[in-house]
């Protein structure tokens, strides 16, 4: 029988308990070591959770307990990087992304397009603003701005976007209240300097001083204007006039290019007839002083002896006539000349003598 098992006698009832008992001594003690670690790593764990990275887009601020850290803004606004900060709730990391911009869209100023008629505004739920000259126009406009102080931003106003847009409403009702229509329309009017005034800048600076003046942190970038209609009752007057006013424009284009061209050849014959005007004056002034010349000589001269100066003067006259002279007769001293209306068609004149006329009867 040599494959039977041998066993050994079962210890003493004493000796098990206290095996037994050390056996539990011993897992209680690994149990509480392993509760130890965890609570220790937990512990770990709960003070390095509140270390957070702050991106570069942004700032963070840090608030214990509630109280903002820091003394000076400096201070309060925390740069890009590693934030070392304890856990939640003692301490608290608001991000701010100072570098994003944002922008809000101010719809309450455009028509409603729920329920209702078109035929009929309705100051209630439609929205409008009213213009320098009693017109009414609607518009939808879109705010874009940026965070330039994230502790006002955060903690001077519990909705700063909120105010942004109540701000921007009124800065855009106001601004418009001082133009006229069709610069409305146009975004743009002339000065008295000949400046052009923008409507999106003249909103952009009245906005910025009203946020200034409430100090909420805001810079605001630009105002784009999305939308601005008439109201449907007169958008078809407002259509008319834009069209008129398109065709003045084109008549003064067509007048200004038609005075291009014509200007520029006025002063071009204007040029040559002055300088006409002007050689003529010369030559004029310059043969008359001249004559003036030769005729102080002539009367010197008919000073000293006049019976000469004068037969000289006439034969040079008598000279001049025959030249001009393109046939020639000559008559006897005392005849007369007969010159009738048949005769001048003739090739010579008729003389007559006196003596043939005292012999006719």
């Amino acid at each position: 029988m040599s494959d039977q098992r041998t066993f050994s006698p079962p210890p003493p009832p004493r000796e098990n308990r206290a095996r037994r008992s050390e056996q539990i001594g011993v897992g209680v003690g690994a149990g509480m070591r392993i509760i130890g670690f965890l609570a220790v790593l937990l512990m770990i764990l709960f003070w390095c959770s509140g270390i957070t990275m702050v991106q570069p887009n942004e700032v963070a601020l840090l608030t214990r307990f509630g109280k903002l850290v820091g003394n000076t803004p400096g201070e309060q606004v925390q740069p890009p990087g590693i934030l070392l900060a304890l856990p939640y709730p003692i301490d608290e990391v608001i991000r701010v992304p100072v570098k994003e911009e944002r922008e809000v869209s101010i719809d309450r100023l455009k028509l409603s397009s729920v329920g209702g008629s078109t035929t009929a505004l309705d100051p209630i739920r439609d929205g409008y603003v009213l213009c320098g000259d009693q017109h009414i126009l609607q518009t939808n406009v879109r705010v874009k701005y940026r965070i330039s102080d994230p502790v006002a931003f955060h903690f001077q106003a519990d909705q700063p976007e909120r105010v942004l847009k109540e701000a921007a409403a009124a800065s855009i009702v106001q601004t418009i209240a001082g133009w006229n229509a069709m610069d409305t329309l146009r975004l743009q009017r002339s000065s008295n300097a000949e400046e052009v005034e923008r409507l999106p800048i003249s909103v952009r600076e009245r906005l910025q001083r009203r946020l200034d003046q409430l100090g909420l942190g805001i810079e605001v970038s630009a105002i784009e204007f999305r939308e601005i209609i008439p109201t449907p009752q007169l958008a078809e007057a407002f259509e008319n006039v834009q069209s008129e006013q398109i065709h003045i424009e084109t008549r003064k284009r067509e007048a200004e290019g038609f005075a291009a061209r014509t200007i520029p050849q006025a002063e071009a014959d204007r040029y040559t007839l002055v300088n006409e005007a002007t050689r003529f004056q010369t030559d004029v002034t310059t043969k008359a002083d001249e004559e003036v010349t030769l005729f102080d000589k002539v009367y010197a001269q008919y000073l000293a002896n006049p019976d000469l100066v004068w037969s000289r003067l006439y034969l040079e006259a008598m000279e001049q006539i025959m030249q001009s002279v393109g046939r020639l007769r000559f008559v006897a001293p005392g005849a007369r000349i007969v010159i009738s209306p048949k005769s001048s068609t003739e090739k010579s004149p008729a003389v007559v003598s006196d003596q043939t006329k005292e012999q006719s009867p």
